[in-house]
Formats: C-alpha cells, sequence, structure tokens
C-alpha cells in the first residue's frame, strides 16, 4: 500500500499527468467567466465532468457499434453523445438552467424509452438513479429537486413495470454486453458526483484556508493601523469591549514643539513642498520618541505633542522626554546647516516640556484619537511659546525630578499667558557640553 502511494505520488508529479489535469480543468469550467456566480460555478464544473465522461464512453459505443448488424445501438449512442455535446453548448454560450433543464429531460425521455423499447436486456434504467441524483446537485430550488427526482423515479418504475407486462419491441444485439456498458456509464456518473463532493470540498477547504490567511492579513494590516492611532492597551479594551474608558495619570511628562517662522516658510513654498518638509520633520521625531518609549499624542498644524509616562506609569518619563527632546533639536540642527549649504529654506523649533496629573483617553466615536487633557498640557504649552530656538524650556516641576541628571540653567519666574509666573529652566544637552570641553 506504501509503495502504490509513492509510485502514485510519482505518476502525479509527471508530466503526462500535469497535461491531464490542465486538459481536464479546461473542459470543466466551459462556460465559467470571471463574473459568473459560485454557485454557477459548482454546478456546471459537475455537468461538464458528467457530460464529457458520457460523450467519451458513448463515442467508444458508437465506434464499437458502428457495423451493420448494430445500427439501432450506434444510432442511439450517436444521439446520446449529440444531446451531451449540445448540453456543453449551452454551457458555453452561459445558459446553466438551460443546459441543466435539458440534460435531466433528456436522460428521462432517452433512456426510458430506450429502457421500455429494449427491456432489461441492457440495464439503461439504472442511469435514472445517477440522473436523479445529478438534478440534486445541479439545482438550487428544492421544488425543482423534488420534481425532477420524482419524474425520475416513476420514469424508473415505470420502465421496471413494462418489463414484467410487455417484450421489448426492438432487439438489441449483443444485450450483455450493452448491460455491462451501461453500468459502467452509470459508475461513472455516480464516480464524478463523489469526485464532485471531495474536489469541492478539497477546493472549498483551500479557499477557506486562503481567505483566513487574507484575513488574518487584513486583521495584522488593521491591528497595525489601529496601532498608530491609539497605545497597544487602549486598542485591545477598544476591540474587547467597543469602549475604551478614560484614565488618570498622576505624574505624565508632556512635551510641545512649534516651528519658527513657519507661515512666512510656508508663503514661500508649494503645497506639496511643505507638505513633503512636515513629514520628514514629523517622522524623525516619531523614531526619536519611539526610541525613548514616548507616546505620540497629535500633531496640530506645525506643533508636536508627546507625552511620556502613558498609558504605561514610570519613574523615567521626564528624563526621557528631555533626552528625547535633545536629539530632536540635533536633529532640527544638522537639517539647518543642510538646507543653509543648498540655499534653501529651514526650520527651527522651540521645545516645552512640563510634568503634572492628566487625564488620557479616546473621545466620540468618529476618526477617535487618543488624547490627553488638564492643566499640565496647558503649561506644557506655555513652555514652548516662552522657550527659545534650538533649547528645550522646562517647567518647575520637571525640573525637580531630573536635576540631579542634567545640568540647568534657572531663568527665574516667567510670565505666562493665562498662568501668571512660572519657574522655568534651560536643559544643557550634555552632548554640547562635552563639545564645548
Amino acid at each position: 500500500m506504501h509503495i502504490s502511494k509513492i509510485h502514485f505520488k510519482i505518476y502525479k508529479r509527471s508530466e503526462f499527468y500535469r497535461r491531464l489535469v490542465k486538459i481536464w480543468e479546461r473542459i470543466a469550467v466551459i462556460g465559467i467567466t470571471e463574473d459568473t456566480g459560485e454557485w454557477d460555478r459548482k454546478r456546471i464544473r459537475l455537468l461538464n465532468g458528467i457530460c464529457v465522461m458520457g460523450m467519451l464512453s458513448l463515442s467508444i459505443f458508437c465506434i464499437t457499434y458502428l457495423d451493420a448488424a448494430h445500427k439501432l445501438t450506434f444510432f442511439e449512442s450517436f444521439q446520446g453523445l449529440v444531446a451531451y455535446a449540445f448540453v456543453m453548448f449551452l454551457t458555453s454560450r452561459h445558459k446553466f438552467n438551460a443546459a441543466c433543464h435539458f440534460f435531466i429531460i433528456y436522460n428521462i425521455i432517452s433512456y426510458s424509452f430506450q429502457a421500455i423499447s429494449h427491456g432489461k436486456v441492457d440495464g439503461v434504467e439504472y442511469i435514472l438513479v445517477a440522473s436523479s441524483v445529478a438534478g440534486t446537485l445541479i439545482f438550487k430550488d428544492l421544488w425543482i429537486i423534488f420534481l425532477y427526482f420524482i419524474l425520475n423515479g416513476l420514469a424508473f418504475a415505470l420502465c421496471k413495470y413494462s418489463f414484467t407486462t410487455m417484450k421489448p419491441f426492438l432487439f438489441m444485439a449483443n444485450g450483455e454486453n450493452l448491460y455491462a456498458s451501461n453500468h459502467i456509464l452509470m459508475f461513472i456518473i455516480l464516480f464524478l458526483i463523489v469526485y464532485y463532493f471531495k474536489s469541492e470540498n478539497t477546493r472549498q477547504e483551500k479557499l477557506l484556508k486562503t481567505k483566513n490567511i487574507h484575513l488574518s492579513e487584513e486583521k495584522q494590516k488593521s491591528d497595525h493601523l489601529l496601532l498608530n492611532i491609539l497605545p497597544y492597551e487602549t486598542a485591545e479594551e477598544l476591540k474587547e469591549t467597543g469602549v475604551a474608558r478614560s484614565k488618570s495619570f498622576s505624574s505624565v511628562t508632556v512635551m510641545f514643539s512649534d516651528f519658527r517662522n513657519f507661515t512666512y516658510v510656508a508663503e514661500k513654498l508649494s503645497p506639496e513642498k511643505l507638505v513633503s518638509e512636515i513629514h520628514c520633520y514629523f517622522s524623525m521625531f516619531d523614531e526619536i520618541i519611539n526610541k525613548y518609549n514616548v507616546e505620540k499624542i497629535k500633531t496640530i498644524g506645525d506643533a508636536y505633542m508627546c507625552a511620556g509616562g502613558i498609558p504605561n506609569e514610570n519613574c523615567t518619563n521626564a528624563a526621557d522626554v528631555i533626552w528625547a527632546a535633545f536629539e530632536m533639536q540635533r536633529f532640527m540642527l544638522a537639517k539647518k546647516r543642510e538646507k543653509e549649504m543648498e540655499g534653501e529654506l529651514f526650520f527651527e523649533t522651540r521645545i516645552g516640556i512640563h510634568t503634572g496629573p492628566v487625564i488620557a483617553g479616546i473621545v466620540g466615536t468618529k476618526k477617535f484619537a487618543y488624547d490627553i487633557w488638564g492643566d499640565t498640557v496647558n503649561i506644557a504649552r506655555r513652555m514652548e511659546t516662552c522657550g527659545e530656538i534650538g533649547k528645550v524650556n522646562i517647567s518647575g516641576s520637571t525640573f525637580q525630578l531630573i536635576n540631579q541628571q542634567f545640568n540647568c540653567v534657572y531663568r527665574g519666574k516667567v510670565a505666562a499667558k493665562n498662568k501668571g509666573e512660572i519657574d522655568m529652566y534651560f536643559v544643557d544637552d550634555p552632548a554640547k557640553i562635552e563639545l564645548s570641553d
């Protein structure tokens, strides 16, 4: 058994087998186009297969009984060959319903007449059994299935009844051979039906597997897009429950950056060039904050807002945000030098940072985005507007958290719009200090 399986596998890899399969597949899909529905695809593949095998069998009968002594057998085989060819002609013209009806009606009329006229000598009536089974597979409406099942059954019963009440009026030479041939044809049809079920099941499994893979890929894409909008924990909560609750954080470090003279530069650039430039800067900002475990919140025009300590609280968020701010300023300085050498316009940025409590979450049901609220956000914004180009300006609360790690220059109490006077500090970039030393 194992050896036979090996031989069959080798045979399946042969060129002859591959060509045979290709020919069969081309025949099975005659009449099927890209616009053909799934149901029509299934039944036409089965109908084409039965007709092709029937035509092959009937062609052999025609050749076998070509002599004068078997004219009747030749004629009946030939008209069956023509009838099945006509069925495939109808399918090739996309007349699927007409092809299915003609196939069943022809079988009932032709094989009933042959059985009654020949008697039980050739066993042709058993093809009606296969015809009734085929009818259940090529029609969708139950009333049509029941109708043809009953008609095939009645025709089969009539044939059997006629064998006991009347003698055959058409003599069939070599009836025993025809009996065997007709049974072979019937078993071929039944085999094709069983093969149809197996192949369709295999095809559906492959299709389902492909769809599952496609769905998995699409899910990964949608998850990736969702994670570009929301933090992981918030995205998971939203997927599982359909809502994401707001959450309070006691110590979050918020950073704002803003371009100087943005309006002036924007007027000198085309809209496409302006968007491309902003995309370049903000894409690099995204990479930088990702290195330091800082969460991007949003962009507002030329302003970039991010925060450390959310959605996962930690005790290093103030230092993390400052390190990210230094790297962002270094990038801006490098781009400035590059643009100056090329004689192009450039951007410079101010950065402001403040630490305090916030509320984080999402609001609304359309185009939602993760956001943070609270006075901490407003003060961070004032840190940016009160800052200076190329500097990192922080508040007193942030200073209390990082003064042991960074060298800071006290600016005194600076008046902030709507916030009164606030202690502010410039943080020295360690990399610049090392270079000056």
